[in-house]
């Protein structure tokens, strides 16, 4: 297998990455968010399938690199935030690479297994550039590697809460107006969602209540470490205006149709508690 550390000139005729304005603001927060989506337990549950050594595009602050590497698994990163990546300097002792999924710098098949975590593929809305991006993973792949793509999946009841109140529309998520639901009491809540939708207060309490109810313990605590970010309006400001105002959001049926208009085959969906995983062939 080439040298991973091998690598070619970078491309130049390709426009500047976008982005990662908001993943920089994110990242000195990022330390309490991170296990979420594909998280620690979705990798453990792919050990077996991995083919190293192992490269995670979208590493963030390195949780799967270094949880990959702990078991003995030879695995580097790259990233598309240079903020992400001093932070997994700083907090883990990683060297993470700074790169564009869409210009890998590394030799063909210098790696047996590609991983596109959460926050790389499903938060892309050009399907051009999601093409472009695994034609890229499959030269670094080469012909035998594996090649993973990891979807972050909402629960049943925040779907259902998000589309009712108007901020999931035909498999897009208000990604900006959503943000601005941290600023926001209970009760603020409610009334916003009142005038946004024709519900009235009670039904929409009655909402709010439900998706509170439904919603696993994990998304919770999430969800109140995320107000604690932005009970510092300064902080909150700098994530809302850094934000893409929208995102897609794609279930299963959505993310199968993605890959059939790609025309890539897929060899297996798998269905996890925070993220589907999708091997290509």
């Amino acid at each position: 297998m080439n040298s991973p550390m091998t690598r070619p000139e970078p491309n130049l005729s390709l426009p500047p990455p976008a982005g990662s304005d908001f993943w920089d603001a994110l990242a000195p927060h990022h330390s309490g968010l991170e296990n979420n989506f594909f998280n620690v337990p979705s990798v453990r549950r792919m050990l077996d399938e991995l083919r190293p050594p192992v490269l995670i595009v979208g590493a963030g602050q390195g949780l799967i690199v270094a949880e990959l590497q702990r078991k003995g698994i030879r695995c580097d990163g790259v990233d598309l935030s240079q903020e992400m990546i001093r932070h997994a300097k700083q907090r883990r002792g990683l060297t993470l690479i700074h790169a564009d999924a869409r210009a890998l710098p590394f030799r063909k098949g210098s790696y047996g297994t590609i991983i596109y975590a959460t926050g790389v593929i499903d938060f892309m809305a050009d399907e051009g550039a999601i093409g472009s991006i695994f034609q890229e993973g499959r030269r670094v792949a080469g012909d035998d590697g594996k090649i993973f793509v990891a979807f972050y999946r909402l629960h049943a009841a925040q779907e259902k809460f998000l589309s009712r109140a108007g901020f999931l529309r035909n498999n897009v998520l208000m990604h900006k107006e959503i943000l601005r639901l941290h600023l926001l009491g209970p009760a603020e809540t409610v009334v916003l969602m009142s005038k946004r939708t024709t519900m009235g207060c009670f039904r929409a309490a009655l909402s709010l209540l439900a998706m509170a109810a439904q919603t696993p313990l994990r998304d919770k605590i999430t969800a109140f470490k995320m107000r604690r970010i932005f009970r510092n309006l300064e902080t909150a400001e700098l994530l809302i205006n850094s934000a893409p105002e929208a995102l897609p959001y794609r279930d299963q049926t959505a993310i199968k149709d993605l890959f059939a208009r790609l025309n890539i085959p897929v060899k297996r969906f798998q269905t996890m508690a925070s993220c589907f995983v999708v091997e290509l062939e």
